[in-house]
Order: structure tokens, then sequence, then C-alpha cells
């Protein structure tokens, strides 16, 4: 059975949350009339009364505040876009700011009362992991502080919340996690299928024209982003709705099927190829494991892996000999093609991507310092400095830390899968194969910055995780 979640002693948390409500309230009184003017000042505003909102949510219920923190982050895109009518556009948006500054808050609330947790040998990589990417804040290789900056916002912030997690994370929550996450990838299907057939509101229309954001344009069809921050994000949201979905039916919950087909067409729609291979690897290795012997897994694993993919080049020739509407038929060209030609570079891009996250592995080597924490960010090109992603998160973490780095991070995912696989061997719960099944999808994007709403569930669970583990152990 698990403990119930720790909160801080009544005084220390009333103590804090008054504060910070206090702080907000006289911050607001006094800078209305002066930021009320600018479109940063009435978001910052917003942003201040969020964060508030938000902290005593987490202080004094984290099983309210933790879930309408991960609803945020995925509507966070389609929330500054909608505000546009209202509050204009500002690329430099506060409303970025309200989850770093809140897991910076709950964790030095942490780190004053009790400390940090570190009793662990995930939790004392991930310590040292952080410490080496605060010290990469400072490299003079990825064009100025600025980016390092950046650059923390992107890959420092995620990984704070693991100590959320390991601080009050069990089994209850992350089922609860479940639903909200499945509940927040069917809204999003619903909203990209309508930006897929009927075309994008007038506020987001002003945001594709301001922003600049090319990447949605397939042979002439805008794709749907739905409310999240970028097209790669909705993507892989959707698939994490899915693959919880799976887990759920795996778990013998039937009806969980009938929202299934739903995301599914969302994500072929979505043309983002990759996604596809990786909620078919996925669902296939979560149904290998409910082998009862582990060594059932792999040929499990195998048979499934292959029925998946006859499955999808069968399911791809149908859908190809049908006809569609002009908006429909671009989208459905370019992902059949490139799923059909995965290693044709006139077709695919995965052969460019596989050469990217190589390079970046190499570059640990031939710069082993590290070329600064903001290097493979957004950040990096926007105050035009040469670097750039890999597009994976182990080839980032080379590329940006060095080879002691990425070589700590990979160690770190190897700790994380294989306490993943054990928990799920010793408890069978829906929360030890929802948990499996969200870090064998997003393997290689755990810590993309930009993913905001996927990275906290992640290292959110990941916490969680290392606190489900050892109380499995002692329990048997």
């Amino acid at each position: 059975m698990s403990r119930p979640l720790p909160g801080p002693p009544p005084s220390a948390a009333a103590g804090t949350a008054w504060h910070v409500k206090l702080l907000a309230g006289v911050l607001g009184l006094a800078l209305a009339p002066v930021l009320m003017g600018t479109p940063e000042g009435q978001r910052g505003l917003l942003a201040l009364c969020l964060l508030g909102l938000f902290f005593i949510l987490l202080i004094y219920s984290p099983r309210a505040g933790i879930p309408w923190t991960l609803a945020y982050l995925a509507a966070l895109g389609g929330l500054r876009r909608w505000l546009i009518p209202i509050f204009g556009w500002t690329p430099m948006d506060p409303l970025l700011l309200v989850s770093p500054a809140l897991v910076m808050l709950y964790d030095a609330n942490l780190l004053a009362r009790r400390g940090l947790p570190a009793r662990t040998r995930l939790s004392r990589l991930l310590v040292c992991l952080l410490a080496l990417m605060t010290l990469e804040i400072l490299n003079p290789l990825q064009g100025g502080l600025a980016i390092g900056v950046a650059g923390a916002l992107f890959y420092i912030v995620p990984l704070l919340w693991y100590f959320v997690g390991r601080c009050v994370g069990d089994a209850a929550l992350v089922r609860r996690l479940i639903r909200v996450a499945i509940g927040i990838g069917i809204l999003a299907a619903l909203y990209g299928l309508y930006q897929t057939w009927f075309g994008y509101s007038a506020g987001e229309q002003e945001w594709l024209r301001l922003s600049g954001y090319t990447a949605l344009n397939v042979g002439g069809t805008i794709r749907a982003i739905s409310f999240f921050t970028s097209s790669a994000e909705y993507a892989h949201f959707l698939c994490v709705a899915l693959v919880l979905l799976w887990a759920l039916w795996l778990r013998g919950h039937r009806l969980v099927l009938l929202p299934m087909p739903l995301l599914a067409l969302a994500i072929f729609l979505e043309s983002s190829r990759g996604v596809v291979f990786s909620v078919l690897a996925a669902c296939a290795a979560l149904w290998a494991v409910q082998g009862r012997r582990t060594v059932a897994w792999l040929p499990r694993g195998l048979l499934a892996a292959g029925l998946a993919v006859t499955g999808l080049v069968w399911s791809l020739g149908r859908v190809q000999q049908g006809e569609y509407g002009v908006q429909t038929q671009a989208l459905i060209e370019h992902q059949a093609s490139g799923l059909l030609n995965p290693l044709d570079e006139r077709h695919s891009t995965a052969t460019q991507h596989s050469t990217m996250a190589l390079d970046g592995v190499k570059a640990g080597f031939t710069d082993p310092l590290g070329q600064g924490l903001g290097a493979t960010t957004l950040a990096a090109a926007k105050f035009n400095s040469a670097g750039g992603s890999t597009e994976v998160d182990v080839s980032n973490m080379f590329v940006s830390l060095g080879f002691a780095g990425g070589l700590l991070y990979v160690a770190i995912i190897g700790v994380v899968l294989m306490t993943a696989f054990r928990y799920w061997h010793r408890a069978r719960n829906l929360a030890a194969l929802a948990i499996l099944g969200l870090l064998l999808l997003e393997l290689g994007q755990w810590l993309t910055g930009g993913h905001y709403a996927a990275s906290m569930l992640i290292w959110f669970c990941i916490g969680a995780l290392d606190r489900l583990q050892p109380e499995r152990e002692t329990a048997s």
C-alpha cells in the first residue's frame, strides 16, 4: 500500500502560501497601472495570478495542483494564441515562465523544509546532472549567458519535476494523471481534427503570420497544432494518450477501445512519421511484457512488432487507394510515402535525423567540455547562435554537456528503464504499466524542453517510480 502524500507542516505550508499570495497581490496592485498598457505587462499580470493559484494548489492539494498544472502546460500554446485578439502578441511571453517559477518555488520550499530527496541511486545521478547543467550555463561556446539561461528553462526545469514526483507521487496520483492525460489527448484530437478540416481561428491565423512558424506547412496544407505550442508536442501527446489507453485495455478496461480510433486518426493526419513507429513499438512492448516469465518478453515483442509493421503496411496500402478532400489528401500522401519508404530521402527524413543524432554524440568527444546548456535549444537559434537541436535528447546532452554529461544521462536512462521493468514485473498494476509505456514511447524525447506537458509528465512519473519501487521492495 502506498504511503499517504507527505505535505509540509501546516505552519510552514500556510506561511509560504500566505507570503506568495501577499507578494502577488502587492505586486499586482502596484504594477497594474504601468503594465496594462503593453502585451508583455498584460500577459505578465495573468501569469502572476496563475502562478499564485497553482502554487497554492500544489502546496495544499498536490492531487489537484499537479493535474491542473499538466492541463495548463498542455493548453499553453492555445492560450497564448487565443489571447492575441485581447492582449496582442509577444514572443517573450511571461506565460511561459509560470511552470518554471512554480516548480522552482515548490522545490525551494521542499529544500528549505527537509532537503531534496537524494537517497537513491537515481536521485544522486540526477543531482550530479543538475550540477553539471548549472556549470554549463556559463559555457561561452554557446554564444552568451542569455542562451545558457534560456537553456536552463528547457533542460533544468523538466528535471525539477522529478523531485515533486519523488515527494508526492504515489500510485493513486499516477492513476489520476493517466486519466487527465487521456482526457487532454481526446480533447486535443477533437480540436486538431477541427483545425484540419475547417481551418484555424482568426487568432491562430494571426499567430501564424506573426510567428513565421513554417513547419506546419505540408504541401501547401497547414496541419493541425490543436492547443499545443508546436505540432511536434501535439503529436507526441496524442501518442501518450493512445499508449495510456492501451495500458488500460491490457489491464482489463475494455471500453477504452472506443476513443482509440479517434486518437489514431488525429496522429495520422498530424503527418509526423516517427511518432507512428514509436507508438507501435511502445504498444508492442507493453503487450510483450504481459508474459509472466521475463524470458517470454523478447519473443512476444518480436511477434507483436512483426504484426504491427505488417498491419501498418497493409493499412497504408488501403488508405492510398481512397479519395479524400484537398486538405486531407496532402497530409495522407505525405504520411504514407514517408512511412512506406523510410530510407528514401526523397520521401522521408529518417536518414537525416539519424545522421544528426550520430553527429551529436560525436560532438561530445570532439568538444569534451560541451558547447553549453543552451547550444541545442530554440534559444540558440533565437539569439543567432550557430547551435541547434539534434532532435534526440541523448545526443543533445553530448553536445551541450560533453561526453561526461552525455554518458551520465545515458546512465540515468538505463537506471530508470531497469527500475521501470523491475517495478512492473513485481507490481503488475496499472501505474507500473502506464509509466513503463510512457517511458518507452518517449525514449529519446524525455528531455525535449519544448514538449512542456509531456516533459513534466515524464519526469514527475520518473520521480514517482523512484518512490514506488522501494515501497514495493519493502512490501515484498
